[in-house]
């Protein structure tokens, strides 16, 4: 028998679960909040089971951010492109994928790397963020060279009538294989880190329990679905409330939805930077960039191959091969993401959000 809700509790539901928008200023503004400090709240407990987690498995926090806290904060993304493949619009799943990775870098990496030395000058601890060469020459070139075949394949022809640049079915496949080699990768690191932690570790420490296994693997869960809920109480609430101030569509398409499903990898790395996780937080965002090309995109291309515009080909591709260059590179010789790196990163994200902005005014 089916139980039909009434409509006013149906109304309730959509609006806490940002199905849709509230009605009035004052009930958009609530939301807003609500969904800040659902980000705020469940982004303090991924973080803490994320790290629970690593010690429970004796797996390094690296390759827990790189795999399975990326996998959980790419889902977004995953949904968002999958929707746009699934109804025809393949630029706009092209566009979430590249946006995505360039926001990862660009503003979350940077913005985590300036606000961590800002706050290092005042406790007197190093400031920058933490980028081991372990890091850097292993997911970091995963990273690279999945930017790098992007950035080819996006000059073959799709098979789409009309538009000469895209990613067909076949480029997806390798991708996928791509996607499956990063992950037995992690797996064989992950199990050599074990084996090591085994034989140095000499310490009486308690068992662990199903019950802790269970807890940790629900507290996981339940601040994944937290994060995601106030992302989209956000994201529907501010559309709505910058609609009503006459905020152009354009400027949100570039801003609001292009940061909103980056928003679980911002809260996630800041909030594992700021407790003095960084290699969490950065494997977050490495792992985050590699599965959204090799699993999110490279899914929306099997379902039908996606056009690319000569726009993204020509500016965004490069920009984002640029950022990921920047990222691997630059911390390689002292192994630190420093201020000025994080300020680097940031001013071309900058310039390249605001010449796109102005270009599509033109």
């Amino acid at each position: 028998m089916t139980v039909l809700l009434p409509t006013p509790i149906l109304g309730i539901v959509s609006l806490l679960l940002g199905s849709e928008p509230a009605a009035s200023v004052w009930a958009i503004l609530l939301l807003i909040v609500l969904g800040l400090l659902a980000i705020i709240k469940g982004g303090d407990m991924f973080t803490d089971s994320s790290v629970h987690i690593a010690r429970i498995t004796k797996v390094p926090p690296l390759i827990v951010g790189a795999t399975i806290v990326s996998m959980a904060t790419s889902f977004p993304e995953f949904m968002v492109s999958l929707t746009g493949a699934l109804s025809g619009a393949t630029e706009f799943a092209v566009g979430n994928v590249v946006g995505s990775c360039l926001c990862n870098i660009g503003l979350i990496v940077g913005s985590c790397a300036i606000v961590r030395s800002y706050i290092a000058k005042r406790s007197n601890t190093a400031s920058g963020i933490s980028a081991s060469r372990e890091m850097l020459a292993g997911p970091g070139i995963f990273m690279l060279v999945t930017a790098a075949v992007t950035c080819l394949f996006s000059w073959f022809d799709s098979g789409t009538e009309g538009v000469p640049f895209g990613i067909s079915r076949w480029q997806a496949v390798v991708l996928l294989i791509g996607m499956f080699w990063y992950l037995a990768y992690s797996v064989r690191q992950a199990k050599q880190a074990r084996h090591e932690t085994s034989l140095a570790d000499q310490t009486n420490e308690p068992k662990v329990t199903f019950a802790d296994i269970g807890l940790t693997t629900f507290t996981f869960l339940l601040a994944c679905g937290v994060v995601v809920l106030g992302s989209r109480l956000l994201v529907t609430n501010g559309e709505s409330l910058a609609n009503m101030l006459g905020v152009p569509q354009l400027v949100l398409g570039l801003t609001l939805f292009a940061m909103g499903t980056s928003l679980p990898e911002f809260t996630i790395s800041m909030i594992a930077v700021l407790k003095g996780h960084e290699a969490l937080g950065i494997g977050n965002i490495i792992g985050s960039n590699v599965l959204n090309i090799c699993w999110v995109l490279a899914s929306c291309a099997l379902i039908r191959p996606l056009p690319i515009s000569a726009q993204t080909v020509y500016v965004d591709l490069p920009v984002t091969m640029l950022l990921t260059v920047m990222l691997v590179t630059l911390p390689w010789k002292n192994e630190r993401i420093t201020t000025g790196i994080g300020w680097a990163l940031l001013a071309v994200y900058t310039v390249h959000l605001v010449g796109v902005t102005v270009a599509s005014m033109v």
